[in-house]
């Protein structure tokens, strides 16, 4: 909306809604979807927002007084509740002006162009001698909660927050601002807090959430100093305080409230934070790729190649086995966790996945006709495929010195114990490699793959679960037996051996796990795997957040469900899944990264982080999202999809070779070097999946929309009849850019119009098959 106009909705807004110029004070959305009611001048002072359901008003926040809170520091017991003395009309909405005893505050509450949106300016002026320990605001969620709080059911029918607590006092930091937004629901009622977003430094700026230790459950926003402690917890500081600039403390946030769909409010946020941060954060960063420590790497063909031919061919070890040739692309890790003890491996797991790595690497040898790359690529496969068997079973991880395989790792698992979330994995990649690198071999590979997916139909209970671990007996291990969210990795395997053979037994196993999933797994969002508990973030199985009242969970897990139901949709053409599949990827995309936080050297948008009790940024799991987000836009046709798919795939190279940044949450500093397959080896895999399509930009004629991919931004596409046009802004300035295209009419010829100053005349097919090169 244009600024006039949208001065024009606002004031008109003011003038039509219903006023008391005494002590209650009303700014009303025109449309009436959310208003706020403040109550001045009184021992009943107060501050409401509610909602429109139908056609009744539903309070969904509330305060005592103001909702903003004052602690001085030395003094952390001591809650400054602040009065509202005076509230003034202004253009936009209103003004608050109030008192805190140790400071005075003018608070502006404005409509938006959104029909459920109220943005919050707050400047605090503390007292002269007074040091301010945090000044937040906190609203009460006014639909409160239910007495119960099962495995199915909680307190509330939704909560959302970045990092779950660990102590009473635990606060969600800017440093873990990756989508940053507190949510609550209860039925239809929804409403969240969602900070703004600055490219200026700030430190001290937090969100909180609690749903069980007051009256009625709460969420807030301010200015609080934190501290780190744990291995990425932070809590409120008792010696620190947030920095007045000028002798004023501010804070600006945005008031989510509005009847939504029961549980799925978060998706209405999940739209708004990439429509308004992460959208323009990503036109802005053409340079993405470029890495953080080796500047001179910018562009996919810099990457492909110091991954593929430099790095790809340090980390190659090849060997005879029988009449064959087996080769991996080692990690030098130990399985035993003994960092200081590495050794020549091959790791297929879930996170190593070296046959992923190997199937992006053969990807590379076929665009450049190498074929002994091809060759080594598919020595890969060649040992994936001699790993021991036992009923179906096989180990994931090889030991080339001792020349031994091992079931799985024992530092994030069980080294004796079969584990299915990592065979399943290995065994989808098989039939990946079967169905489009090498055709011929497919007999080759179900047979090593059936009789696995035979073990799995076995191991299934009642529930739909598959137990995740197995002992040499093949007795499942008690951890993860009877609940996990692993079993999501297992659908994907089952749904797509049944598309490979026709055999509906897999099918009938994976709509039986992914049943399960919906039923066990997303009603509380347990997405409990192997990382939630054994990993770094290494908690008890039994841990859960009694003040948030959520359960620790994992995104892994999470990226398998979407996958396993996107899989389902294409089997059964059952619109079911793919709903639920969207469900269930809007709920991840939580844990992506929506702007470059100024806290940090690389760009981050697009990156993902891990769980709700780690702190990482631009984890290497987001080249395993961006092909799950690419494989939903062409499913569903949504513009944001592809954006976000662009930023995933291109946010590793920011920070690569290590695994992520900012480890432990506020240190600027990359986290671990764990080797070619969790950084470059599987950005650059998910690179090759896509670039086919993508090139180095994409223009969807039939949806009138595009992205840039490799290091480029595509801005204003208009497509009207055969004449096409767009802005284009590439890093470095002077590269020429190959656009693909999608909905080519080959019988028709194009105009193609870019920046203003440049035209041709293209016909279709010559676009359909080589694309169009923008030379600058």
């Amino acid at each position: 909306m244009q600024p006039n106009l949208r001065t024009a909705f606002i004031l008109l807004s003011l003038a039509f809604s219903t006023f008391r110029l005494c002590a209650t004070t009303r700014l009303e959305a025109a449309n009436g979807a959310i208003r706020i009611d403040v109550n001045s001048g009184s021992s009943a002072a107060s501050e409401v927002v509610s909602i429109k359901e139908e056609d009744r008003w539903i309070p969904v926040l509330s305060s005592a007084a103001s909702a903003t809170r004052v602690i001085a520091s030395g003094a952390p017991n001591i809650v400054h509740s602040c009065s509202i003395n005076k509230v003034s009309r202004i253009p936009e909405g209103l003004s608050l002006h109030g008192d805190c005893s140790v400071g005075k505050f003018e608070e502006r509450i404005l409509l938006t162009s959104e029909a459920d949106v109220l943005s919050v300016e707050m400047r605090f002026v503390p007292k002269d001698g007074i040091k301010i320990g945090s000044v937040e605001d906190r609203y009460d969620f006014v639909p409160g909660r239910r007495a119960s709080d099962t495995l199915s059911s909680g307190p509330v029918d939704f909560v959302w927050s970045q990092n779950i607590k660990n102590e009473a006092d635990d606060v969600i930091p800017e440093w873990a601002f990756k989508s940053p937004v507190v949510m609550l629901q209860q039925g239809e009622a929804f409403t969240a807090l969602m900070p703004e977003l600055s490219d200026r430094r700030r430190e001290s700026l937090a969100l909180d959430l609690d749903v069980t230790s007051d009256k009625l459950p709460w969420l807030s926003y301010g200015a609080m100093a934190s501290q780190p402690y744990g291995h990425s917890y932070f809590r409120r500081s008792p010696e620190n305080g947030p920095t007045a600039l000028a002798g004023t403390i501010e804070y600006r946030y945005s008031i989510v409230a509005s009847a939504q769909p029961s549980k799925l409010g978060y998706r209405r946020v999940v739209r708004r934070l990439w429509a308004d941060e992460g959208h323009k954060e990503l036109l802005r960063s053409n340079d993405l790729q470029q890495n953080v420590t080796r500047p001179d790497l910018v562009t996919f063909d810099d990457w492909r190649a110091d991954t593929w031919v430099r790095y790809a061919n340090e980390v190659y070890r090849g060997f005879d086995c029988g009449k064959q040739r087996c080769g991996t692309l080692v990690s030098n890790r130990n399985p035993e966790g003994k960092w200081n003890e590495p050794a020549p491996d091959a790791w297929f797991n879930a996170w190593f996945q070296t046959l992923r790595s190997a199937y992006g690497w053969y990807l590379y040898g076929q665009g450049t006709r190498n074929k002994a790359i091809e060759d080594k690529a598919e020595s890969i496969l060649n040992l994936a495929l001699k790993s021991p068997r036992n009923h179906g079973a096989f180990s994931t991880i090889y030991l080339l010195n001792d020349k031994r395989w091992i079931p799985d790792d024992g530092w994030a698992g069980f080294s004796n114990d079969y584990h299915a979330f990592c065979m399943s994995w290995t065994a989808y990649w098989m039939l990946e490699w079967g169905r489009n690198l090498t055709p011929g071999r497919k007999d080759e590979i179900l047979a090593f793959v059936r009789p696995y997916g035979d073990f799995l139909v076995k191991q299934q209970l009642a529930s739909g679960v598959i137990p995740s671990w197995y002992d040499k007996d093949l007795k499942p291990r008690s951890e993860f037996r009877d609940f996990n969210a692993e079993t999501a990795a297992s659908a994907l395997l089952l749904a797509s051996l049944s598309e490979a053979t026709g055999d509906r037994t897999y099918l009938n196993a994976a709509e039986r796990a992914m049943d399960f999933i919906a039923k066990e797994v997303e009603p509380r969002q347990r997405w409990f795997d192997f990382e939630t508990f054994l990993s770094c973030a290494r908690k008890p199985f039994d841990f859960y957040d009694k003040w948030t009242a959520q359960y620790p969970q994992n995104n892994l897990a999470t990226i398998q469900a979407a996958k396993a139901y996107l899989k389902l949709y294409e089997v059964t053409k059952n619109h079911k899944y793919l709903e639920q599949g969207t469900q269930v990827l809007d709920y991840l995309l939580l844990t992506q990264q929506v702007w470059n936080n100024p806290s940090f050297s690389p760009k981050l948008v697009g990156g993902f982080t891990t769980q709700n009790t780690d702190a990482e940024w631009s984890d290497a799991r987001q080249g395993y999202a961006a092909v799950l987000l690419w494989d939903y836009y062409k499913a569903t046709g949504k513009q944001e999809y592809l954006e976000r798919a662009v930023a995933a795939a291109r946010s590793t190279f920011a920070v690569a070779p290590w695994e992520n940044w900012a480890h432990t949450g506020h240190l600027d500093e990359p986290g671990s070097l764990t080797g070619f397959h969790w950084g470059p080896g599987s950005a650059m895999t998910s690179v090759e999946i896509m670039s086919p399509t993508l090139g180095d930009a994409f223009i969807n004629l039939q949806k009138k929309q595009g992205a840039g991919f490799n290091a480029c931004s595509l801005r204003h596409v208009t497509v009207a009849g055969h004449s096409i046009s767009f802005e284009l802004e590439t890093f470095p300035a002077s590269r020429p850019v190959k656009i693909r295209f999608s909905g080519i009419d080959t019988d028709a010829k194009y105009q193609i119009n870019w920046n203003g100053s440049h035209s041709s005349v293209v016909d279709g097919a010559t676009l359909a098959r080589d694309g169009y090169i923008a030379r600058p």
